[in-house]
């Protein structure tokens, strides 16, 4: 069985990151017509052969409502939706008291109202439509409550929540689900390497991304940690044909790390 999505118009949100750079391939090279939104107009211009960009806030209400109305001016009627934007705080926890308000609040409004504007922006065309499917990029940190960035494992565990309830809402014209990505190297592991090295618990690592890949392989039980394309495939699944009978769902994408 392949994963097809001919003659559909698929939305990813933080398109020119790098979950978001593989989700928009992915989805593209199934066939889909892919839009890329994203808040920086320069950082879309590297994957602009994926997809048509857009510039846009996903905090911005008006802003998504021409993003979308060009969309499908321009491409069509969008038929998935992959709420993927997303940011850390870039401040670690352990303890949560060393965060502060604004971490908090930046890392809210990004990560859960960012998810939940661009689904009411899509949802009622796909009603309309009686077809659609939504995917949010969640995280495990959000199922286990991570220390390391509690304002972010804590806006990750609303999404979830926020997945299932939109599930509710959209059946059964429109499938909702969630990915749940698992360790993944992004800057943020510097910040943790700098902590680590300071503390003298980095290990004999020399680099950020040594000791992302030692801290994996010690954690998760396959070993490695995750790749853009793992979980972009994850994805590709869940908003296809494949995928019919699920919705409400949350796909660790992790190898192992959380099994549950």
């Amino acid at each position: 069985m392949q994963i097809r999505f001919d003659d559909t118009v698929a939305v990813v949100t933080g398109a020119a990151g790098g979950i978001g750079s593989a989700i928009a391939s992915a989805l593209a090279e199934a066939g889909a017509t892919v839009a890329l939104i994203d808040v920086e107009g320069s950082r879309l211009a590297a994957i602009e052969k994926v997809g048509s960009p857009y510039v846009a806030d996903v905090t911005d209400p008006a802003g998504l409502e021409s993003a979308f109305a060009a969309i499908e001016s321009d491409l069509g009627p969008v038929g998935v939706l992959v709420n993927n934007c997303g940011i850390q705080s870039r401040k670690l926890g352990r303890p949560f008291t060393n965060q502060d308000r604004d971490d908090w609040e930046r890392v809210l409004s990004v990560n859960t109202i960012g998810t939940f504007l661009p689904s009411r922006t899509a949802a009622p065309g796909m009603l309309q439509r009686g077809r659609g499917t939504i995917v949010n990029v969640a995280s495990v940190s959000g199922r286990t409550g991570f220390q390391t960035d509690p304002a972010y494992s804590a806006s990750k565990a609303a999404v979830l929540n926020l997945t299932q309830t939109m599930a509710r809402d959209l059946a059964p014209a429109v499938r909702v689900n969630a990915v749940c990505p698992g360790m993944v190297y992004t800057p943020f592991y510097e910040a943790q390497y700098a902590a680590g090295k300071a503390a003298g618990t980095a290990g004999d690592a020399d680099s950020p991304i040594a000791y992302f890949e030692q801290k994996a392989a010690s954690l998760i039980p396959i070993g490695r940690g995750q790749q853009p394309g793992d979980i972009a495939a994850a994805v590709a699944f869940l908003a296809s044909d494949l995928a019919a009978n699920i919705t409400g769902q949350a796909l660790n994408v992790d190898g192992g790390l959380v099994m549950s």
